[in-house]
Protein backbone atom coordinates (compact mmCIF):
# COMPACT_ATOMS: atom_id res chain seq x y z
CA UNK A 1 0.00 0.00 0.00
CA UNK A 2 2.90 2.64 1.04
CA UNK A 3 4.42 1.72 -2.64
CA UNK A 4 1.66 2.53 -4.24
CA UNK A 5 0.91 5.68 -2.67
CA UNK A 6 4.49 6.68 -3.20
CA UNK A 7 4.43 5.57 -6.92
CA UNK A 8 1.20 7.84 -7.69
CA UNK A 9 3.07 10.94 -6.02
CA UNK A 10 6.10 10.04 -8.13
CA UNK A 11 4.50 9.86 -11.24
CA UNK A 12 2.13 12.65 -10.56
CA UNK A 13 5.06 15.04 -8.92
CA UNK A 14 5.62 16.71 -12.45
CA UNK A 15 2.61 17.33 -13.44
CA UNK A 16 0.65 17.79 -10.00
CA UNK A 17 3.00 18.55 -7.53
CA UNK A 18 0.57 19.83 -5.23
CA UNK A 19 -0.28 16.26 -4.79
CA UNK A 20 2.20 15.40 -2.64
CA UNK A 21 2.41 19.10 -1.27
CA UNK A 22 -1.23 18.08 -0.07
CA UNK A 23 -1.19 15.21 1.89
CA UNK A 24 -1.19 14.92 6.05
CA UNK A 25 1.07 13.35 7.88
CA UNK A 26 0.23 9.79 9.58
CA UNK A 27 -2.02 9.26 12.54
CA UNK A 28 -0.30 8.03 15.65
CA UNK A 29 -2.15 4.68 17.17
CA UNK A 30 -4.00 6.88 20.21
CA UNK A 31 -5.77 8.43 17.61
CA UNK A 32 -7.02 5.77 15.43
CA UNK A 33 -8.07 3.74 19.18
CA UNK A 34 -10.30 6.92 20.12
CA UNK A 35 -11.72 6.84 16.52
CA UNK A 36 -12.55 3.01 16.98
CA UNK A 37 -14.31 3.78 20.33
CA UNK A 38 -16.22 6.81 18.81
CA UNK A 39 -17.38 3.97 16.18
CA UNK A 40 -18.02 1.88 18.41
CA UNK A 41 -16.24 -1.06 16.50
CA UNK A 42 -12.16 -1.45 14.93
CA UNK A 43 -10.98 -0.81 11.90
CA UNK A 44 -10.13 -3.04 9.59
CA UNK A 45 -6.15 -3.82 8.96
CA UNK A 46 -6.03 -2.05 5.58
CA UNK A 47 -7.50 1.10 6.57
CA UNK A 48 -5.38 1.22 9.37
CA UNK A 49 -2.53 1.08 7.77
CA UNK A 50 -3.64 3.66 5.13
CA UNK A 51 -3.56 6.23 8.05
CA UNK A 52 -0.77 5.25 9.54
CA UNK A 53 0.71 6.36 6.04
CA UNK A 54 -1.16 9.45 5.65
CA UNK A 55 -4.14 11.19 7.94
CA UNK A 56 -5.90 12.20 4.52
CA UNK A 57 -4.90 15.64 2.76
CA UNK A 58 -5.67 19.33 3.54
CA UNK A 59 -8.40 20.79 3.37
CA UNK A 60 -7.36 22.67 0.33
CA UNK A 61 -5.98 19.42 -1.27
CA UNK A 62 -5.74 18.71 -5.15
CA UNK A 63 -8.57 15.59 -4.55
CA UNK A 64 -6.27 12.19 -3.99
CA UNK A 65 -8.91 9.81 -5.35
CA UNK A 66 -8.86 11.42 -9.16
CA UNK A 67 -10.20 14.34 -7.54
CA UNK A 68 -11.94 13.40 -4.84
CA UNK A 69 -10.34 14.28 -1.19
CA UNK A 70 -9.05 11.77 0.97
CA UNK A 71 -10.72 12.24 4.27
CA UNK A 72 -8.24 12.86 7.56
CA UNK A 73 -9.62 10.63 10.26
CA UNK A 74 -11.50 13.62 11.82
CA UNK A 75 -13.39 13.96 8.37
CA UNK A 76 -14.43 10.93 8.02
CA UNK A 77 -15.49 10.29 12.00
CA UNK A 78 -17.75 13.74 11.16
CA UNK A 79 -18.93 12.26 7.58
CA UNK A 80 -19.54 8.82 9.21
CA UNK A 81 -21.89 10.18 12.13
CA UNK A 82 -24.05 12.68 9.60
CA UNK A 83 -24.98 9.12 8.15
CA UNK A 84 -25.02 7.11 11.42
CA UNK A 85 -27.26 9.71 12.65
CA UNK A 86 -29.86 9.36 9.91
CA UNK A 87 -29.60 5.53 9.62
CA UNK A 88 -32.63 4.78 11.76
CA UNK A 89 -35.03 6.68 9.87
CA UNK A 90 -33.79 6.04 6.23
CA UNK A 91 -31.40 3.19 6.01
CA UNK A 92 -34.10 0.82 3.98
CA UNK A 93 -34.96 3.30 1.46
CA UNK A 94 -36.39 1.21 -1.63
CA UNK A 95 -34.42 1.76 -5.08
CA UNK A 96 -31.00 0.88 -4.38
CA UNK A 97 -29.33 -1.89 -6.24
CA UNK A 98 -25.84 -3.56 -5.92
CA UNK A 99 -23.55 -3.81 -8.95
CA UNK A 100 -22.83 -7.32 -9.25
CA UNK A 101 -25.74 -8.07 -7.40
CA UNK A 102 -25.25 -9.69 -3.88
CA UNK A 103 -22.52 -8.03 -2.73
CA UNK A 104 -23.31 -4.95 -1.49
CA UNK A 105 -26.30 -4.52 0.75
CA UNK A 106 -29.15 -3.01 -0.94
CA UNK A 107 -29.89 0.02 0.97
CA UNK A 108 -29.39 4.00 1.56
CA UNK A 109 -27.71 4.29 4.50
CA UNK A 110 -25.38 1.17 6.52
CA UNK A 111 -23.67 2.74 9.39
CA UNK A 112 -20.65 -0.09 8.12
CA UNK A 113 -19.55 1.92 5.22
CA UNK A 114 -16.76 4.33 6.34
CA UNK A 115 -16.39 7.12 3.88
CA UNK A 116 -12.57 7.67 2.90
CA UNK A 117 -14.06 10.51 0.57
CA UNK A 118 -17.00 12.40 -0.39
CA UNK A 119 -17.82 15.43 -3.19
CA UNK A 120 -19.76 17.80 -0.71
CA UNK A 121 -23.26 16.93 -2.59
CA UNK A 122 -23.71 14.03 -0.24
CA UNK A 123 -21.70 11.23 -1.73
CA UNK A 124 -19.31 9.18 -1.18
CA UNK A 125 -16.68 6.48 -1.88
CA UNK A 126 -16.27 4.37 0.98
CA UNK A 127 -14.92 0.77 2.62
CA UNK A 128 -17.74 -1.75 3.37
CA UNK A 129 -17.39 -3.55 6.42
CA UNK A 130 -20.85 -5.11 6.26
CA UNK A 131 -20.50 -6.89 2.85
CA UNK A 132 -24.08 -8.82 1.09
CA UNK A 133 -23.23 -12.82 0.84
CA UNK A 134 -21.16 -12.58 -1.99
CA UNK A 135 -19.08 -9.02 -0.92
CA UNK A 136 -15.70 -9.57 0.49
CA UNK A 137 -15.07 -6.88 4.20
CA UNK A 138 -13.21 -4.35 3.02
CA UNK A 139 -14.46 -3.73 -0.51
CA UNK A 140 -14.18 -0.30 -1.93
CA UNK A 141 -17.99 1.11 -2.78
CA UNK A 142 -19.49 4.37 -3.81
CA UNK A 143 -22.89 5.33 -1.62
CA UNK A 144 -24.88 8.42 -1.18
CA UNK A 145 -27.75 10.88 -2.04
CA UNK A 146 -27.10 10.35 -5.34
CA UNK A 147 -25.72 6.98 -5.67
CA UNK A 148 -28.82 4.57 -6.14
CA UNK A 149 -26.57 2.19 -8.05
CA UNK A 150 -23.97 1.22 -5.44
CA UNK A 151 -20.62 -0.69 -7.08
CA UNK A 152 -18.23 -2.78 -5.76
CA UNK A 153 -15.27 -0.38 -7.22
CA UNK A 154 -12.53 -2.24 -5.92
CA UNK A 155 -12.08 -5.95 -3.86
CA UNK A 156 -9.76 -3.81 -0.86
CA UNK A 157 -8.30 -0.84 -0.48
CA UNK A 158 -4.68 -2.12 -1.91
CA UNK A 159 -5.98 -2.95 -5.15
CA UNK A 160 -7.39 0.61 -5.49
CA UNK A 161 -4.60 1.89 -4.84
CA UNK A 162 -3.40 0.04 -7.35
CA UNK A 163 -5.76 0.75 -9.92
CA UNK A 164 -5.02 3.97 -9.32
CA UNK A 165 -0.96 3.97 -9.65
CA UNK A 166 -2.09 2.28 -12.86
CA UNK A 167 -4.20 4.78 -13.96
CA UNK A 168 -1.23 7.06 -13.39
CA UNK A 169 1.67 5.48 -15.00
CA UNK A 170 -0.33 4.83 -17.95
CA UNK A 171 -1.36 8.54 -18.34
CA UNK A 172 -5.03 7.80 -18.13
CA UNK A 173 -6.05 11.01 -16.65
CA UNK A 174 -6.02 14.35 -16.95
CA UNK A 175 -4.97 17.87 -15.01
CA UNK A 176 -8.03 20.35 -14.25
CA UNK A 177 -6.97 23.97 -13.98
CA UNK A 178 -9.95 25.48 -12.13
CA UNK A 179 -8.49 29.24 -11.57
CA UNK A 180 -5.80 28.88 -8.66
CA UNK A 181 -7.40 25.30 -7.71
CA UNK A 182 -5.85 22.44 -9.67
CA UNK A 183 -6.91 18.90 -9.37
CA UNK A 184 -6.78 15.52 -11.46
CA UNK A 185 -9.71 13.39 -13.16
CA UNK A 186 -9.41 9.83 -14.34
CA UNK A 187 -9.47 9.66 -18.29
CA UNK A 188 -7.96 11.51 -21.24
CA UNK A 189 -10.96 13.14 -21.90
CA UNK A 190 -11.65 16.58 -19.98
CA UNK A 191 -12.84 16.31 -16.64
CA UNK A 192 -14.95 13.85 -15.36
CA UNK A 193 -16.72 12.69 -11.84
CA UNK A 194 -15.25 9.84 -10.47
CA UNK A 195 -18.28 9.15 -9.18
CA UNK A 196 -19.71 9.47 -13.09
CA UNK A 197 -16.52 7.77 -14.14
CA UNK A 198 -16.96 4.40 -12.48
CA UNK A 199 -20.15 3.25 -14.44
CA UNK A 200 -18.11 3.04 -17.67
CA UNK A 201 -15.51 0.67 -16.13
CA UNK A 202 -15.08 -3.14 -15.96
CA UNK A 203 -15.66 -3.58 -12.11
CA UNK A 204 -13.78 -4.16 -9.80
CA UNK A 205 -11.06 -2.85 -11.13
CA UNK A 206 -7.92 -5.32 -11.35
CA UNK A 207 -10.91 -7.94 -12.26
CA UNK A 208 -12.19 -7.34 -15.41
CA UNK A 209 -14.37 -9.91 -15.94
CA UNK A 210 -13.93 -12.86 -18.79
CA UNK A 211 -16.58 -13.27 -20.53
CA UNK A 212 -18.41 -10.08 -21.74
CA UNK A 213 -18.37 -10.01 -25.34
CA UNK A 214 -15.26 -7.55 -27.13
CA UNK A 215 -16.56 -4.27 -29.01
CA UNK A 216 -16.41 -5.66 -32.16
CA UNK A 217 -18.76 -8.40 -31.36
CA UNK A 218 -21.29 -6.02 -29.44
CA UNK A 219 -21.20 -3.97 -32.79
CA UNK A 220 -22.16 -6.71 -35.34
CA UNK A 221 -24.79 -7.26 -32.80
CA UNK A 222 -25.74 -3.68 -33.11
CA UNK A 223 -25.98 -3.77 -36.57
CA UNK A 224 -28.54 -6.69 -37.19
CA UNK A 225 -30.81 -4.97 -34.89
CA UNK A 226 -33.70 -3.48 -36.24
CA UNK A 227 -33.94 0.52 -37.62
CA UNK A 228 -36.08 1.13 -34.88
CA UNK A 229 -34.07 0.01 -32.38
CA UNK A 230 -30.69 1.16 -33.17
CA UNK A 231 -32.26 4.34 -33.36
CA UNK A 232 -33.74 3.71 -29.67
CA UNK A 233 -29.94 2.64 -28.12
CA UNK A 234 -27.96 5.64 -30.22
CA UNK A 235 -30.37 8.33 -28.94
CA UNK A 236 -30.66 6.70 -25.29
CA UNK A 237 -27.20 5.61 -24.96
CA UNK A 238 -24.48 7.09 -27.20
CA UNK A 239 -23.08 3.38 -28.21
CA UNK A 240 -24.23 -0.30 -28.07
CA UNK A 241 -21.32 -0.96 -25.55
CA UNK A 242 -23.09 1.42 -23.02
CA UNK A 243 -26.13 0.14 -23.69
CA UNK A 244 -25.70 -3.55 -22.83
CA UNK A 245 -23.80 -2.65 -19.63
CA UNK A 246 -26.29 -0.36 -18.02
CA UNK A 247 -27.92 -0.86 -14.94
CA UNK A 248 -31.27 1.12 -15.56
CA UNK A 249 -33.13 1.05 -18.09
CA UNK A 250 -36.55 2.65 -18.53
CA UNK A 251 -38.58 2.55 -21.81
CA UNK A 252 -42.10 3.97 -20.98
CA UNK A 253 -44.94 4.48 -23.50
CA UNK A 254 -42.70 4.23 -26.81
CA UNK A 255 -45.07 1.65 -28.94
CA UNK A 256 -42.43 -1.04 -28.41
CA UNK A 257 -43.56 -4.38 -29.87
CA UNK A 258 -40.73 -6.34 -28.66
CA UNK A 259 -37.48 -6.54 -26.24
CA UNK A 260 -35.39 -8.57 -28.27
CA UNK A 261 -32.58 -6.55 -27.64
CA UNK A 262 -32.68 -6.74 -24.12
CA UNK A 263 -31.37 -10.27 -23.78
CA UNK A 264 -28.02 -8.92 -24.20
CA UNK A 265 -28.37 -6.67 -20.96
CA UNK A 266 -26.82 -8.89 -18.01
CA UNK A 267 -25.92 -6.09 -16.01
CA UNK A 268 -29.55 -4.42 -16.20
CA UNK A 269 -30.86 -4.02 -12.10
CA UNK A 270 -34.07 -1.99 -12.59
CA UNK A 271 -36.11 -2.31 -15.94
CA UNK A 272 -39.24 -0.07 -16.76
CA UNK A 273 -41.30 -1.49 -19.67
CA UNK A 274 -44.38 0.14 -18.62
CA UNK A 275 -47.32 1.22 -21.47
CA UNK A 276 -46.06 -0.39 -24.36
CA UNK A 277 -47.03 -3.51 -26.85
CA UNK A 278 -45.08 -6.23 -25.91
CA UNK A 279 -46.50 -9.31 -25.60
CA UNK A 280 -43.64 -11.68 -24.99
CA UNK A 281 -40.76 -11.40 -22.27
CA UNK A 282 -38.34 -14.26 -23.42
CA UNK A 283 -35.17 -11.85 -24.08
CA UNK A 284 -35.54 -11.21 -20.17
CA UNK A 285 -34.67 -14.84 -19.01
CA UNK A 286 -31.10 -13.31 -19.84
CA UNK A 287 -31.13 -10.66 -17.47
CA UNK A 288 -29.65 -12.40 -14.39
CA UNK A 289 -29.30 -9.36 -12.01
CA UNK A 290 -32.26 -7.96 -12.77
CA UNK A 291 -34.17 -6.14 -9.40
CA UNK A 292 -37.08 -4.33 -10.25
CA UNK A 293 -39.45 -5.13 -13.30
CA UNK A 294 -42.16 -2.63 -13.99
CA UNK A 295 -44.65 -4.56 -17.17
CA UNK A 296 -47.48 -2.36 -16.01
CA UNK A 297 -49.81 -2.01 -19.22
CA UNK A 298 -48.70 -4.16 -21.52
CA UNK A 299 -50.45 -7.50 -23.10
CA UNK A 300 -48.13 -10.02 -21.60
CA UNK A 301 -49.41 -13.40 -20.52
CA UNK A 302 -46.90 -15.66 -19.94
CA UNK A 303 -44.40 -15.01 -16.93
CA UNK A 304 -42.16 -17.99 -17.54
CA UNK A 305 -38.94 -16.27 -18.15
CA UNK A 306 -38.60 -14.93 -15.03
CA UNK A 307 -38.92 -17.90 -13.21
CA UNK A 308 -34.86 -18.17 -12.50
CA UNK A 309 -34.60 -14.66 -11.96
CA UNK A 310 -33.07 -15.29 -8.54
CA UNK A 311 -32.23 -11.58 -7.64
CA UNK A 312 -36.06 -10.15 -8.69
CA UNK A 313 -37.59 -8.65 -5.84
CA UNK A 314 -40.26 -5.86 -7.33
CA UNK A 315 -42.78 -6.52 -9.91
CA UNK A 316 -45.03 -4.63 -11.31
CA UNK A 317 -47.90 -6.56 -13.75
CA UNK A 318 -50.29 -3.94 -13.65
CA UNK A 319 -53.01 -3.88 -16.47
CA UNK A 320 -51.71 -7.28 -18.39
CA UNK A 321 -53.18 -10.41 -19.05
CA UNK A 322 -51.56 -12.47 -16.86
CA UNK A 323 -53.46 -15.34 -15.28
CA UNK A 324 -51.06 -17.59 -14.24
CA UNK A 325 -48.39 -16.39 -11.04
CA UNK A 326 -47.13 -20.04 -10.65
CA UNK A 327 -43.74 -19.07 -12.91
CA UNK A 328 -43.22 -16.82 -9.74
CA UNK A 329 -43.24 -19.34 -7.46
CA UNK A 330 -39.74 -19.97 -6.94
CA UNK A 331 -38.35 -16.47 -6.74
CA UNK A 332 -36.24 -16.30 -3.92
CA UNK A 333 -36.14 -12.44 -2.92
CA UNK A 334 -39.45 -11.67 -4.71
CA UNK A 335 -40.82 -8.62 -1.92
CA UNK A 336 -43.11 -6.81 -3.70
CA UNK A 337 -46.03 -7.89 -6.50
CA UNK A 338 -48.48 -5.35 -8.20
CA UNK A 339 -51.16 -7.89 -9.51
CA UNK A 340 -53.96 -4.86 -10.24
CA UNK A 341 -55.89 -5.07 -12.70
CA UNK A 342 -55.32 -8.61 -14.05
CA UNK A 343 -57.36 -11.55 -14.76
CA UNK A 344 -55.28 -13.18 -11.83
CA UNK A 345 -57.52 -15.19 -9.74
CA UNK A 346 -55.21 -17.83 -8.04
CA UNK A 347 -53.27 -16.30 -5.57
CA UNK A 348 -52.03 -19.88 -4.04
CA UNK A 349 -48.61 -19.75 -6.32
CA UNK A 350 -47.41 -17.04 -4.28
CA UNK A 351 -47.81 -19.04 -0.75
CA UNK A 352 -44.29 -20.49 -1.41
CA UNK A 353 -42.72 -17.53 -2.10
CA UNK A 354 -41.68 -16.42 2.14
CA UNK A 355 -39.62 -13.03 1.42
CA UNK A 356 -43.66 -11.35 -0.21
CA UNK A 357 -43.98 -8.67 1.68
CA UNK A 358 -46.34 -5.93 -0.35
CA UNK A 359 -49.18 -7.25 -2.55
CA UNK A 360 -51.57 -4.92 -4.85
CA UNK A 361 -54.64 -6.88 -5.91
CA UNK A 362 -58.28 -5.79 -7.17
CA UNK A 363 -61.66 -7.04 -7.65
CA UNK A 364 -60.70 -9.97 -5.73
CA UNK A 365 -63.57 -12.44 -6.17
CA UNK A 366 -64.44 -15.29 -3.51
CA UNK A 367 -61.67 -17.81 -4.78
CA UNK A 368 -59.11 -14.79 -4.75
CA UNK A 369 -59.89 -14.26 -1.20
CA UNK A 370 -59.50 -18.02 0.02
CA UNK A 371 -56.06 -17.64 -1.76
CA UNK A 372 -55.11 -14.36 -0.41
CA UNK A 373 -55.89 -15.89 3.47
CA UNK A 374 -52.89 -18.29 2.51
CA UNK A 375 -50.50 -15.53 2.35
CA UNK A 376 -49.60 -15.34 5.72
CA UNK A 377 -46.28 -13.75 5.16
CA UNK A 378 -47.35 -10.64 3.75
CA UNK A 379 -46.95 -7.38 5.97
CA UNK A 380 -48.86 -4.97 3.61
CA UNK A 381 -51.86 -5.08 1.49
CA UNK A 382 -53.47 -3.14 -0.90
CA UNK A 383 -57.25 -3.79 -2.58
CA UNK A 384 -58.49 -1.68 -5.05
CA UNK A 385 -62.18 -2.25 -5.56
CA UNK A 386 -64.79 -5.38 -4.57
CA UNK A 387 -66.27 -7.88 -6.27
CA UNK A 388 -69.69 -8.94 -4.93
CA UNK A 389 -68.30 -10.80 -1.72
CA UNK A 390 -70.15 -11.13 1.69
CA UNK A 391 -68.81 -10.17 4.78
CA UNK A 392 -67.77 -13.57 5.92
CA UNK A 393 -65.78 -14.45 2.57
CA UNK A 394 -64.18 -11.10 3.40
CA UNK A 395 -63.01 -12.26 6.67
CA UNK A 396 -60.30 -14.67 5.19
CA UNK A 397 -58.26 -11.35 5.49
CA UNK A 398 -58.53 -11.40 9.07
CA UNK A 399 -56.35 -14.67 9.02
CA UNK A 400 -53.43 -12.37 7.72
CA UNK A 401 -52.44 -11.86 11.50
CA UNK A 402 -48.79 -10.55 10.02
CA UNK A 403 -49.86 -7.30 7.94
CA UNK A 404 -48.95 -3.92 9.42
CA UNK A 405 -50.65 -1.80 6.35
CA UNK A 406 -54.06 -2.23 4.59
CA UNK A 407 -55.12 0.33 1.81
CA UNK A 408 -58.69 0.20 0.54
CA UNK A 409 -59.26 2.51 -2.64
CA UNK A 410 -62.80 2.96 -4.38
CA UNK A 411 -64.76 0.17 -2.51
CA UNK A 412 -67.61 0.54 -0.67
CA UNK A 413 -68.39 -2.12 2.76
CA UNK A 414 -70.97 -2.17 5.37
CA UNK A 415 -67.73 -2.10 7.97
CA UNK A 416 -64.69 -3.27 8.84
CA UNK A 417 -65.21 -5.51 11.11
CA UNK A 418 -63.09 -8.19 9.13
CA UNK A 419 -59.63 -6.24 9.86
CA UNK A 420 -60.06 -6.98 13.65
CA UNK A 421 -57.68 -10.81 13.19
CA UNK A 422 -55.35 -8.19 11.88
CA UNK A 423 -53.72 -8.15 15.68
CA UNK A 424 -50.95 -6.64 14.18
CA UNK A 425 -52.08 -3.47 12.19
CA UNK A 426 -50.25 -0.17 12.48
CA UNK A 427 -51.70 1.55 9.38
CA UNK A 428 -54.91 2.32 7.29
CA UNK A 429 -55.21 3.91 4.61
CA UNK A 430 -58.26 4.53 2.45
CA UNK A 431 -59.15 6.06 -0.74
CA UNK A 432 -62.05 6.76 -2.43
CA UNK A 433 -63.76 4.64 -0.11
CA UNK A 434 -66.94 4.57 1.85
CA UNK A 435 -67.87 2.91 4.97
CA UNK A 436 -71.13 2.50 6.82
CA UNK A 437 -69.44 1.73 10.43
CA UNK A 438 -66.41 2.83 11.01
CA UNK A 439 -66.44 1.63 14.69
CA UNK A 440 -64.32 -1.21 14.33
CA UNK A 441 -60.95 0.76 13.77
CA UNK A 442 -61.26 1.45 17.50
CA UNK A 443 -60.37 -2.45 18.30
CA UNK A 444 -57.46 -2.58 16.61
CA UNK A 445 -54.71 -2.15 19.21
CA UNK A 446 -51.54 -1.06 17.43
CA UNK A 447 -52.99 0.60 14.75
CA UNK A 448 -51.35 3.92 15.07
CA UNK A 449 -52.29 5.75 11.57
CA UNK A 450 -55.41 6.37 9.64
CA UNK A 451 -55.31 8.49 6.73
CA UNK A 452 -58.53 9.30 4.45
CA UNK A 453 -58.95 10.81 1.19
CA UNK A 454 -61.87 11.23 -1.14
CA UNK A 455 -63.62 9.54 1.91
CA UNK A 456 -67.19 11.65 2.68
CA UNK A 457 -69.31 8.41 3.28
CA UNK A 458 -68.02 7.20 6.59
CA UNK A 459 -70.44 6.52 9.32
CA UNK A 460 -69.54 6.10 13.03
CA UNK A 461 -66.29 8.02 12.20
CA UNK A 462 -66.53 9.41 15.58
CA UNK A 463 -66.40 5.85 17.09
CA UNK A 464 -62.52 6.14 16.06
CA UNK A 465 -61.78 8.68 19.05
CA UNK A 466 -61.97 5.57 21.68
CA UNK A 467 -58.87 4.10 20.01
CA UNK A 468 -56.38 3.94 22.80
CA UNK A 469 -53.28 3.94 19.82
CA UNK A 470 -54.10 6.20 16.88
CA UNK A 471 -51.73 9.26 17.21
CA UNK A 472 -51.84 10.18 13.67
CA UNK A 473 -54.78 11.10 11.15
CA UNK A 474 -55.11 12.07 7.54
CA UNK A 475 -58.50 13.46 6.94
CA UNK A 476 -61.23 16.57 5.40
CA UNK A 477 -61.21 19.38 7.48
CA UNK A 478 -65.37 18.53 8.39
CA UNK A 479 -63.94 15.35 9.78
CA UNK A 480 -61.14 17.00 11.51
CA UNK A 481 -63.79 18.95 12.93
CA UNK A 482 -65.95 15.85 14.19
CA UNK A 483 -62.69 14.73 15.76
CA UNK A 484 -60.11 16.59 17.08
CA UNK A 485 -61.91 17.38 20.45
CA UNK A 486 -63.41 13.80 20.74
CA UNK A 487 -59.84 12.06 21.86
CA UNK A 488 -58.19 12.25 25.57
CA UNK A 489 -55.13 13.09 23.83
CA UNK A 490 -53.30 15.48 20.78
CA UNK A 491 -53.47 13.96 17.36
CA UNK A 492 -51.04 14.37 14.45
CA UNK A 493 -53.47 16.26 12.01
CA UNK A 494 -50.56 17.77 10.26
CA UNK A 495 -51.75 16.72 6.67
CA UNK A 496 -54.79 17.00 5.21
CA UNK A 497 -57.03 16.08 2.39
CA UNK A 498 -59.44 18.54 0.22
CA UNK A 499 -59.12 21.66 0.12
CA UNK A 500 -60.00 24.00 2.94
CA UNK A 501 -61.47 28.41 3.32
CA UNK A 502 -58.77 30.45 4.87
CA UNK A 503 -60.85 30.53 8.06
CA UNK A 504 -60.60 26.84 8.30
CA UNK A 505 -56.77 26.73 7.31
CA UNK A 506 -56.52 29.02 10.84
CA UNK A 507 -58.63 26.52 13.16
CA UNK A 508 -56.71 23.90 11.64
CA UNK A 509 -52.73 25.43 12.28
CA UNK A 510 -53.97 26.68 15.44
CA UNK A 511 -54.59 22.46 16.70
CA UNK A 512 -51.43 21.73 14.72
CA UNK A 513 -49.39 24.24 16.31
CA UNK A 514 -50.78 23.49 19.53
CA UNK A 515 -50.09 19.78 19.25
CA UNK A 516 -46.34 20.44 18.54
CA UNK A 517 -45.79 22.28 21.93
Amino acid sequence: MRKSIQEIIDKLREELPELAESLNPPVTEAELRLAEEELGFALPAELRELYQIHNGEKEEGTGFFFGMPFLSLSEMLSEWNVWAELEEGYAVESGHHSVPAGWIKERYINRYWLPISKDWGGNNIGVDLDPDANGVKGQVINFGRDEEIKYVIARNLTCFLQFIRDTAKAGSYNIVQEEEYRTWSLGRDGAVHFLDAIRNLELPVLEARQAQPGAADVQIWYEGLDDEWRQRIESAFGSPERFVRAKQLRFIREGLTHITPLERCEDVRELVLSANEIRSIEALSGCKQLKQLYLGKNPVTDLSPLQHLEHLQELIITGTTVTDLSPLSALPKLKELDAQQTPVRDLSPLKPIKSLRTLKISKPDAKQLRSLAELNQLRELTISGLDSVTEAELAAIGKLVHLRKVELEGVSLSNLEFLKGCVKLEELEMNDTAVRDMSAVAGLEHLHTLKMSGCPDVGNLEQVARSASLNKMMVSFQQFMLLKDRFDRMIDFSTMSGTMTDEESDIWHEYVDRARR
